[in-house]
């Protein structure tokens, strides 16, 4: 039995083991160039990880689990793909565990199915997958798509949702450690209800249930701060106006999402984070909006009113 599974990405040590053991596979290589030049999220989304199984520092087999792969553009999310087993590891079904691994992930995220783009005929069906249908990849090329249907209930999804839940959790607590709990727009990562999930935005692993409403996984206010080099929309001059991205007009949540943005401006994040503390002790309450209200004025007096 091999090691635990990790998150390949942004790990320089695990980065380079996949250059040094040299992968004979041309797209493993380019993946290993994708992560060293920290270019694997613009590919292939936000949320994209890379488990692996390893035996101390030597990789054993490794995949994506991606919201794209080859096969652009589609509809079709999430794919599984770069499945690799090193040669001298090959013929002990690794590659299931991988899948698994993958699959467990895609079914805690709620997908109903999860792909993979591939011109094998015969592997993958092993592991339940059938046949979807013919699609061209990126060249132009003719791709075998394959899925499995994760939604269907019964024991085996609810073993994949408990080992699920586990992965993703171990993967969230890894990636909040040290970063930035404020979100780009003003939200406060660490309070959100949908947390335990989302390593927050400013994370490795970005799964803000906004952003993936957009292409990559981006929503348009972290797309905005990037593109101004500013480290969220409190520090933009344009904030009381604005109405990009979450401060759209009707969105749920807009003017509360605003009042804190406008309050950091103000206060600083230490107050913020000393504010959202105190309303979580002094209401229940699963969305800020629901304290904060529908009026810009009252929900930054309300918000004052905790410092």
């Amino acid at each position: 039995m091999y090691g635990d599974f990790g998150v390949f990405y942004n790990r320089k040590k695990r980065t380079l083991a996949v250059g040094n053991q040299k992968s004979d596979w041309g797209a493993g290589q380019f993946l290993a160039s994708l992560i060293e030049k920290e270019q694997l999220k613009d590919a292939a989304g936000e949320t994209t990880l890379v488990p692996m199984l390893v035996e101390g520092d030597k990789l054993v087999a490794f995949c994506t689990l991606a919201p794209y792969d080859d096969i652009q553009p589609t509809e079709l999310t999430p794919w599984i793909g770069f499945v690799y087993t090193f040669p001298e590891y090959r013929g002990h079904r690794y590659v299931g565990r991988l899948l698994d691994y993958a699959e467990s992930i895609a079914t805690i995220m709620g997908r109903e199915y999860v792909y993979i783009s591939t011109n094998h005929v015969g592997l993958y069906e092993k592991y339940g997958y059938e046949f979807f249908r013919m699609d061209k990849d990126m060249e132009g090329e003719d791709s075998r798509v394959y899925r499995k249907a994760l939604a269907v209930e019964g024991p085996e999804k609810d073993r994949r949702i408990k080992a699920g839940g586990a992965y993703k959790g171990a993967i969230v607590e890894k990636a909040r450690k040290g970063t930035d709990p404020i979100a780009y727009c003003g939200f406060s990562c660490n309070h959100c209800f949908l947390g335990e999930w989302c390593g927050g935005c400013k994370s490795v692993f970005s799964c803000c249930s906004f952003g993936t409403l957009f292409e990559g996984g981006k929503c348009p206010n972290m797309v905005c701060c990037k593109e101004r080099g500013i480290d969220g929309c409190y520090e933009c001059e344009e904030l009381a106006g604005c109405k990009n991205g979450f401060y759209k007009d009707g969105n749920d949540g807009a003017v509360a999402c605003k009042a804190q943005a406008m309050f950091l401006k103000k206060h600083g994040k230490k107050a913020f984070l000393q504010v959202q503390d105190a309303l979580h002790k002094s209401y229940d309450f699963k969305k800020v909006q629901e304290i904060l209200g529908e009026n810009l004025e009252d929900a930054i007096k309300i918000l004052e009113s905790c410092i």
